[in-house]
């Protein structure tokens, strides 16, 4: 007996979740390979070396399907913009999970939406409604909540606020990607826009590793290389075509209301994988940030 075909709208929620969940579990793995000694440059470096060969497959198997030819300086705009994100984004984001917990990392990129509201109404001259304004103020209450919460919890306060301004930083520059990406996904279609910005982002992390970093550092045990490649595939490649297929089935509404489990996740696995503690406090301002992310997100 033959199963059932899948509802467009169940495999955009199963792809949604999915990728949520791998998301959700990036900052885990980051902070596992740092406990080897592993710094931000290195190890982003290697996420890219082995996220590499999955997204030249997929652009080389798009380009043999003859799709129709990119629009002249459609190239160079999807390369700028996957520069933007998985480049500057995922650096600065590397560099924060250095010096904050897991949970409060995840938090802070979660303001992304809101971030974007921001922009497109400086953008687009729209005006923000009350009920926008108090979302926002929610979701940004509930983020200092937690920020208070790590800043106590930690031994060097300054460090906790180098490493919160990095991901805010990470946040607010995948936020104008977000904003400026969107009209080129449409335009030339998710999976090819996905793969050629990933190739770009990927040249980008490697030049960078090639000329700043120091080769030397790419000698790891076996264990960082492990978890390099599980950032690479499960963290990096799967979750980037699920979220845009997801999007591409149930709206970007959806996706950002489906995806408020995503700190919760992050919070629980720190507790679970990391051993951070989880206190009230966090708890609300996880609750806090997602209400207010959900809320900003609802229209």
């Amino acid at each position: 007996m033959s199963a059932l075909p899948l509802s467009p709208r169940l495999l955009g929620i199963i792809c949604v979740f999915t990728g949520t969940f791998c998301f959700a579990s990036k900052g885990i793995l980051i902070k596992l390979a740092y406990q080897y000694g592993i710094t931000a440059t290195p190890l982003l470096t290697l996420r890219m070396l082995f996220a590499l060969p999955f997204y030249a497959a997929t652009a080389l198997w798009l380009h043999k399907q003859q799709l129709t030819p990119l629009n002249k300086g459609d190239g160079w705009k999807i390369a700028g913009l996957g520069l933007l994100s998985y480049y500057a984004s995922s650096l600065l984001d590397f560099m924060g999970l250095q010096y904050i917990s897991a949970g409060l990392e995840r938090l802070i990129l979660y303001v992304y939406p809101t971030l974007v509201l921001l922009m497109l109404a400086y953008w687009k001259k729209e005006k923000i409604t009350r009920n926008t304004q108090i979302a926002l103020a929610i979701a940004y209450s509930g983020m200092l909540l937690v920020f208070v919460q790590d800043l106590r919890l930690t031994n060097d306060w300054n460090l906790t606020l180098l490493g919160a301004s990095l991901v805010m930083l990470s946040t607010i520059s995948f936020a104008l990607f977000v904003v400026l990406a969107g009209d080129m996904i449409s335009k030339v279609g998710a999976s090819r826009f996905t793969s050629y910005a990933m190739l770009s982002a990927c040249a980008g992390v490697l030049l960078h590793g090639a000329t700043i970093g120091d080769l030397a550092e790419l000698q790891q045990p076996n264990a960082v290389y492990l978890l390099a490649l599980l950032l690479a595939f499960f963290c990096t490649v799967i979750p980037s075509f699920l979220m845009n297929k997801g999007i591409s089935l149930i709206g970007s509404g959806k996706t950002a209301v489906l995806g408020s489990i995503g700190p919760v996740i992050t919070l629980f696995l720190g507790a679970l994988v990391l051993h951070e503690q989880i206190t009230l406090a966090q708890l609300l301002g996880a609750g806090l940030v997602i209400g207010g992310v959900s809320l900003a997100s609802k229209k």
